[in-house]
């Protein structure tokens, strides 16, 4: 198989251009009838009879072999003959940084454009549900999956994985994943010969002598950029920094119980004064996010994803941040992998001195329906969102995507197995695009003029509060969250 390196996207216009009709693709293997995704044992249209036609929108990725997995998967079903639906696939270049996807979703669910199952996130769900956007489906997580041989569709998907679904106050989901991401640190392991590292660092102190080594060894140490508002990697070691020294905050945020910090209990914490970026730990994190900047490349803010992949690439800098997908480009190098170091009690006083996922491990690929979709529509969307999370599908999106399954029993093929989230999963996804679009495009804005020395950081926490406020007064206002109803978790 061969693997497309592309070059750095143009930028998205206002319109985000949709690549749309690609159900009947040429199949590679994957795809040769019914075989290729688990043929339904239950009942489906049935040969000679009529469809329902569902739109299903998913997002195009810059490597063209992992668009024809969505090809290949759509044509397989369309050919079952038990399906309960013909889907039409579209294809939405809504690029790395969930902006202009966030963006998408909102203005198509409010103009009631929206196709009948598309991608979104796991807090977007949540959210939307809220503000009824979007359809319920637990009742129809409790239905058999005719493609898993009728096990009950719930109770085969992790739960883990799925604890993270449920809208706020409620035992409801919105929502359904089907893969869930991690993230790991690439090494050339050349470079490291050529510098002297022998031995892989496994604290922050290890990881920053380790990274010093490489410089003196003119290597330049980190590829890594900050060019995109909204922040990318920084943005994922942001939230990697505070994850691991939130924890002693987490029982006292926790309104609900469930050891998960949701987006009405950020809100809480936001009104209550506990997260509050002036205090611990975030005070402390982000100089320790600005102190590894000095192993970054000069010139940072101007460096793009795709800039930093080229100079890993090339063998111009010894380690890169990148999901497992990124293997595929890395054909004839000599790299490893690893897990992003963890901080001590040296870096910070509330560090937990463990490694923890780096701002993934929760739900991802998470497909939702407007709550406008008629019955028989939405009947063929569960349809083909049962299919997607089947046993037999669900193998060959870790194999061809490079995605962990999100079932309980799953079967993890070889090329997956260094990239399961085997570390402790974050509570809280604060600075992700899944709980805010503007506290994550303002770390990415104000976040560059602070690391770059241009804005102090008492400047810099008091912007980030100021949209962390906003954000809270928001999502009260759309959810109907108050201290009165316990932000949601009173009945």
């Amino acid at each position: 198989m061969t693997w497309k390196r592309m070059n750095a996207p143009a930028a998205l216009a206002l319109g985000f251009a949709l690549l749309a009709g690609c159900s009947n693709g040429n199949g590679n293997g994957y795809a040769d009838g019914p075989a290729a995704g688990g043929q339904a044992d239950g009942k489906g249209g049935g040969a000679g009879n009529a469809k329902v036609v569902v739109s299903f929108t998913t997002s195009k990725s810059k490597i063209e072999e992992d668009n024809k997995v969505y090809e290949d998967l759509v044509k397989a079903y369309n050919a079952d003959p038990n399906a309960k639906a013909e889907v039409k696939l579209t294809l939405a270049n809504w690029g790395d940084d969930g902006t202009a996807q966030r963006t998408w979703v909102t203005t198509q669910l409010i103009g009631d454009n929206a196709p009948d199952l598309f991608q979104s996130k796991y807090l977007w769900s949540q959210e939307d549900f809220g503000k009824g956007l979007v359809t319920e489906l637990t009742a129809d997580l409790a239905q058999p999956n005719p493609y898993a041989g009728g096990a009950d569709w719930r109770s085969s998907l992790s739960d883990t994985v799925m604890a993270n679904m449920f809208v706020p106050g409620t035992d409801k989901v919105a929502g359904v994943p089907t893969y869930s991401g991690t993230i790991r640190l690439f090494y050339n392991k050349d470079l490291f010969d050529k510098a002297g590292v022998t031995a892989l660092p496994e604290t922050w102190n290890q990881f920053l002598a380790a990274q010093e080594q490489l410089q003196r060894a003119g290597v330049a140490p980190m590829a890594i950029g900050f060019a995109k508002q909204g922040g990318d990697r920084p943005d994922w070691m942001l939230r990697y920094l505070s994850d691991q020294t939130v924890e002693q905050l987490v029982p006292g945020m926790d309104l609900d119980g469930n050891k998960l910090i949701g987006s009405n209990e950020i809100v809480a914490a936001i009104d209550g004064g506990t997260l509050d970026f002036g205090k611990e730990p975030w005070k402390d994190v982000f100089p320790i996010l600005k102190d590894w900047t000095k192993y970054w490349p000069k010139g940072f803010n101007g460096i793009t994803l795709d800039d930093a992949n080229e100079m890993f690439l090339r063998g111009d800098a010894a380690m890169t941040l990148a999901p497992p997908d990124f293997v595929k480009q890395l054909e004839g190098m000599n790299y490893g992998v690893m897990r992003v170091p963890y901080l001590t009690k040296e870096n910070h006083p509330m560090a937990e001195g463990k490694y923890y996922e780096v701002a993934s491990g929760n739900p991802d690929g998470v497909y939702v329906m407007p709550n406008s979709i008629s019955a028989e529509k939405k009947a063929g969307a569960v349809d083909f969102l049962m299919y997607l999370t089947s046993p037999s599908v669900q193998k060959q999106i870790a194999e061809r995507l490079y995605r962990a399954p999100v079932l309980k029993d799953a079967e993890f093929p070889d090329n997956i197995k260094p990239f399961l989230a085997v570390n402790e999963p974050f509570k809280m996804n604060l600075f992700g695009p899944a709980f805010s679009k503007n506290l994550y495009d303002t770390f990415g804005k104000d976040g560059q003029l602070y690391l770059d020395g241009s804005m102090s950081l008492d400047d810099f926490i008091a912007k980030m509060n100021a949209v962390a406020k906003q954000e809270a007064d928001a999502l009260k206002q759309s959810q109907g969250w108050n201290e009165a109803n316990g932000y949601g978790t009173k009945k």
